[in-house]
């Protein structure tokens, strides 16, 4: 009865197995093959990312910009002046969805060199270093697009941008009591400790504008944009400003007798910066594509904004030792002969100073797509 049974589920399990596996076989399958299983598509259908059907296009790559820069600041009456040329290296990266035609890009660059000049109310001399960084992001839609990546359109975005190559570094005095002073009181000679700090202007800017990209064949395309900045702030440190000192913190001489008082003025912390500004940014290539995916693009790129900012600092000011009179019958010269220094401080703000940044050059790009 036992084996009766066994043969009987045996025979119903082959029965109903046998044509679900028929079923299942692809048409286009060798019986030496593995099981399809249940995929809705054949395997010889599938598309992988950044095939002609796929939706979603990348571009990354890297640029190098050679760039030609100029900065200048105005401070009250005084100029701070500078001109430089850098070499930068780019990372950047887009991507595209042709069923919505938009697009998002990002980049970000450093230099590795910056040469130049720059001149100040103290005195004029090259620029061998500083720091020039940036970076960015756009979110855009190419409302005349052919959904294939080519089109013109809108877009907004971010822009940070660090302009700050070493011009003058001068020295502002980190005293902020009498007994800060270095003084001797036989010779009434005295001076000052300090410190500097070297330049550094931080931009951040809202960028509005148009880009357009047309492919003139499967070799050859040429990307445009350009953007209004309606608002940009600019903050940071104005590291050749030196105050009527020119950043010399002695040791001076004390002061005769019947000269007092002997009076030193000093900037007594860095000068701080903050404002704001408008301006604008253009950039077009020409790309070219000698095998399929990669592309290498030449082309020039710009970069303007001007505005004002108000400048703030600690203001130190230094009475010199003093030399005393004689004293005593018959009079004799006191000891000691000097009187000890005094110092005073007060913060300073000096307001709607003007400031323009340019830079320009030439652009290099080499760009992966998939």
């Amino acid at each position: 009865m036992s084996i009766r049974l066994a043969t009987s589920l045996a025979v119903l399990a082959a029965a109903i197995g046998g044509p679900a596996l028929a079923a299942d076989w692809g048409e286009d399958w060798s019986p030496e093959e593995v099981y399809r299983g249940a995929y809705s598509t054949e395997p010889k259908d599938w598309t992988e990312m950044g095939d002609e059907n796929d939706g979603i296009h990348i571009e990354t790559g890297l640029r190098y910009w050679y760039s030609w820069g100029s900065q200048s600041l105005g401070l009250g009456p005084m100029t701070f002046e500078e001109s430089d040329n850098a070499h930068s290296v780019e990372a950047h990266i887009r991507v595209e969805d042709d069923a919505t035609r938009t697009y998002a890009k990002g980049w970000a660059g450093y230099t590795a060199a910056i040469n130049g000049e720059y001149s100040d109310p103290y005195g004029s001399a090259p620029v061998v270093d500083g720091t020039l960084g940036y970076g960015g992001a756009d979110f855009g839609w190419n409302a005349f697009g052919d959904g294939k990546g080519s089109g013109v359109g809108g877009f907004v975005g971010y822009n940070y941008w660090n302009n700050s190559p070493r011009t003058n570094r001068v020295n502002y005095t980190t005293a902020t009591s009498a007994g800060d002073i270095d003084w001797d009181d036989q010779t009434g000679v005295w001076s000052l400790p300090g410190a500097s700090v070297d330049d550094k202007y931080e931009l951040h800017m809202l960028r509005l504008g148009l880009s357009g990209k047309a492919e003139i064949n499967q070799f050859l395309d040429i990307t445009a944009e350009v953007a209004a900045v309606p608002f940009a702030t600019i903050n940071g440190v104005m590291g050749g400003h030196a105050g009527s000192s020119s950043g010399d913190l002695g040791p001076y001489p004390g002061c005769p007798q019947g000269a007092a008082p002997c009076l030193y003025e000093f900037n007594g912390s860095p000068t701080n910066i903050s404002g704001w500004g408008y301006g604008a940014m253009g950039e077009v290539m020409v790309g070219f594509t000698p095998v399929e995916n990669l592309t290498m693009r030449l082309g020039g790129r710009a970069w303007y904004v001007e505005g004002t900012y108000d400048a703030t600092w600690r203001q130190v000011i230094v009475s010199a030792p003093n030399e005393l009179p004689d004293v005593g019958d018959p009079p004799a010269p006191p000891n000691p002969p000097y009187s000890a220094p005094g110092l005073s401080q007060a913060n300073v703000i000096s307001t709607e100073n003007p400031f323009s940044l340019l830079r320009y050059g030439l652009l290099a790009e080499l760009t992966y797509s998939f």
